[in-house]
């Protein structure tokens, strides 16, 4: 059986190689290639294209990549005449694999969405509806995105998210402080999570090395982490952060996180990783004016979700604190982070423990995969 993987962000990546991997322990005879990045290759697929570092999130962030995604895409269709895969695996990123989707439909290959697009929360029932007709099965990672799409359609199934799977550190924390160069004697450790796209490090870098300062000032033992995916912006990062203490960790995240008293992450899945470590977060994000603007008054957005943070989403209440837009400032950033540590919030980390039951029990990779292989 041949299967291309197509993962356009490193996420993507992380979550297609563990997927592969349980999928060759399960099976015998498939062969993969595809879309995707180093994870992936280490896993055994024959990567023909890699487009993360283009990944992006909103309208006019995008806009710069147009061009070269496009071509992309170009590629990627191309790929599929020419090997006619038995199957295609689709792994988040929407706006490139959700219109691959609809081709593969087109040329009669069949698909399977792992991590779909997010109709459940900002969609419509129109859009629900069209990525049910465009796939052949969706796997859903979350109890409420199963119960929308289960609404209008059986092509559907769900096991739990697979980050139950694999947020988990590898060693004590005395041995992980040790193996980072770190100590929790002199103060505090704040993990700092700028994301892993060219235009979160752009908006929030800056503001983050800022805030570090902030929190020195009040609490002068503190120091801080911050985890990278990938090594290209690493010059970037050691530039913004000159002068303070902070241990930068390339492609160690859970590790990094686990050492913490508290992080301060870009928008995204590390909230949830930092929440299954039991480590308390903030959630800081900056979109482009213009993204924000058609987002809340065109799509209606801020209608639709009471909050920006999964966690909240999730829980249906403000657990996370969420610093957005014009309200994302060193200062205000600083203040909320001064407060969680010197003040603890126990009912942060309660809500982090009936999150974890909430996304499901251990064994959602093997479930997928046994899914897939049973399906297809």
């Amino acid at each position: 059986m041949k299967i291309m993987v197509s993962a356009g962000e490193l996420s993507g990546d992380l979550h297609g190689s563990l997927l592969v991997k349980e999928l060759r322990r399960q099976a015998s005879g498939l062969t993969f290639f595809g879309i995707g990045s180093k994870r992936l290759a280490l896993a055994g697929v024959d990567i023909r294209l890699d487009i993360s570092p283009r990944s992006s999130v909103g309208i006019f962030e995008a806009l710069p990549n147009l061009f070269s995604i496009y071509r992309s895409f170009r590629k990627a269709k191309a790929l599929i005449l020419s090997e006619r895969p038995d199957l295609v695996i689709l792994i988040d990123s929407q706006g490139f694999n959700l219109p691959l989707a609809r081709f593969c439909k087109k040329v009669g290959i069949k698909t399977v969405y792992y991590i779909a697009p997010q109709e459940w929360l900002w969609g419509s029932d129109k859009g629900t509806k069209s990525v049910l007709g465009s796939v052949d099965l969706v796997i859903a990672i979350f109890q409420k995105e199963f119960t929308k799409f289960r609404a209008f359609g059986n092509n559907v199934v769900y096991y739990g998210h697979p980050l139950i799977d694999i947020v988990h550190s590898s060693g004590s924390k005395v041995s992980l402080l040790e193996k980072f160069g770190l100590s929790s004697s002199s103060g505090p450790i704040v993990a700092l999570c700028p994301g892993s796209r060219a235009h979160e490090i752009r908006s929030l870098v800056p503001i983050f090395s800022e805030t570090a300062r902030l929190i020195k000032r009040s609490i002068p033992g503190t120091s801080f982490i911050l985890p990278l995916s990938s090594p290209l912006y690493l010059k970037t990062v050691e530039e913004a952060f000159a002068g303070l203490n902070c241990k930068i960790i390339i492609d160690d995240t859970y590790n990094a996180l686990s050492v913490c008293d508290l992080a301060i992450c870009a928008s995204g899945t590390i909230n949830l990783e930092a929440a299954l470590l039991s480590i308390p977060n903030i959630m800081a994000y900056k979109l482009s004016p213009l993204t924000f603007l058609v987002g809340k008054y065109l799509l209606n957005i801020d209608r639709k979700i009471k909050y920006f943070c999964m966690i909240n989403l999730l829980l249906d209440k403000l657990v996370v604190p969420e610093l957005v837009m014009s309200n994302l400032s060193p200062l205000n950033l600083s203040r909320s982070a001064v407060s969680l540590l010197r003040q603890p919030n126990d009912k942060m980390l309660a809500s982090f423990s009936q999150l974890k039951g909430e996304l499901g029990s251990p064994g959602v990779i093997p479930n997928v995969a046994r899914a897939i292989l049973n399906r297809f």
